[in-house]
């Protein structure tokens, strides 16, 4: 097989490549078709490119209350060079975030729960004991990555998923190497990305409704929104169903298929957990940020008050499960970025022009040539995207 080479960037390297984006002016129509055939073509030229290292990329583009458009190009295996399909699953990493975020609010929104309730009023000492100031870490801190708690994942454990892929976790495990780490700040006093936020907050599912945080899920977003193509499979299970984009990563010098890494793999942080396509995320961002999956208006309110996130990476804020990017220009996009085994993945709203976009690519690596080719067939001309 002829492979281009793969490599692993870390988890904000899509942002560090949008940041490269210029100005866009505001103006683009909701009254806009879709210009679909220029966005294939677009497309293909990004995954024929030498300077690309995907060989599969699918994307899905919503304007205003346009139909929404989903493309394709490359192949879906490298192996049988099967041609991919606009329709084609692939696991979303940490687009599941927002996901379980929704869950979480739309609880608070019932009364079930509280997002200034502490880690120990809704979970067991048997979690709570793990961590100090578990008693001083709210919900809140959970959801917008300033609880201080640790990231269990790490160099070493991503070797350990490459080389264990069939291995099924349990949550436990992700706490338990998280509890192994110094905390690098006091609850609500920094800002740090922690997967092992995440997994408490599934537990806090859990614990208040007597379900799984995958049922619920699936109750209060999936099955509404009727997203046909999104599933949380269960531990154990590590099938997609066809059609699917294989996700290939790099092991030992050889690149693998990587698309059935267990799916307990980082749990309720997302890894393997969330299965979808670019046109049902591109539903669930729309829905998600028109409001229309809570009972009040300052629920979405709250969940895009970010936090200030510094880089140079374009990345600004840290909401309720939602990251919030403004480019050079002024540009701002509020979506999340999804990175796992085999895949790299962004779903994004650019409000000031109605547009809605997900995009994956069949490695970990950066898909800002995708956007970035979408951008320049959904703005103005004279928009100054490069």
């Amino acid at each position: 097989m002829n492979h281009r080479e793969h490599r692993r960037p870390c988890r904000r390297a899509i942002m560090a490549g949008l940041a490269l984006l210029l100005a866009v002016p505001a103006g683009l129509s909701s009254a806009q078709s879709v210009p679909a055939e220029a966005l294939q073509a677009a497309l293909e030229d990004v995954v024929a490119s030498p300077d690309t290292v995907f060989q599969g990329a699918v994307l899905a583009v919503k304007i205003g209350d346009q139909p929404l458009w989903a493309g394709a190009a490359g192949v879906a295996d490298l192996d049988t060079r099967a041609l991919l399909t606009p329709d084609a699953r692939f696991r979303v990493g940490s687009i599941a975030k927002p996901f379980l975020a929704t869950v979480v609010l739309q609880l608070a929104e019932e009364g079930a729960l509280s997002l200034d309730d502490p880690m120990t009023a809704l979970l067991p000492t048997s979690v709570t004991d793990r961590f100090d100031a578990a008693d001083r870490t709210t919900v809140r801190m959970l959801l917008n990555h300033t609880s201080g708690i640790p990231e269990w994942i790490d160099d070493n454990v991503h070797a350990f998923i490459a080389a264990n892929p069939t291995k099924v976790w349990d949550t436990t495990e992700f706490l338990d190497l998280a509890a192994a780490k110094p905390r690098p700040f006091e609850p609500g006093a920094g800002w740090a990305y922690s997967n092992t936020d995440y997994n408490l907050l599934g537990l806090i599912v859990e614990r208040v409704t007597a379900n799984s945080w995958r049922d619920e899920v699936t109750l209060r977003i999936i099955e509404p929104l009727d997203l046909t193509h999104t599933s949380l499979p269960r531990p154990g299970d590590a099938a997609i169903a066809e059609p699917y984009l294989r996700g290939y990563g790099m092991v030992d010098g050889v690149i693998v298929d990587q698309s059935h890494v267990d799916p307990s793999m980082a749990g309720a942080a997302g890894g393997g957990a969330l299965v979808s396509n670019t046109a049902d995320l591109t539903t669930f961002m729309t829905a998600l940020l028109s409001g229309k999956l809570f009972r009040d208006p300052a629920t979405l309110g709250a969940m895009t008050t970010f936090v200030d996130v510094t880089g140079d990476n374009g990345q600004t804020g840290y909401g309720l499960g939602l990251e919030r990017y403004v480019l050079p220009g002024g540009l701002e996009a509020i979506g999340h970025s999804g990175g796992t085994a085999g895949y790299l993945s962004f779903i994004g709203r650019f409000p000031t022009h109605d547009v809605t976009l997900a995009v994956s690519v069949d490695a970990q690596v950066d898909p800002t040539p995708v956007i970035m080719a979408a951008l320049h067939q959904l703005v103005p001309p004279t928009g100054g995207v490069p």
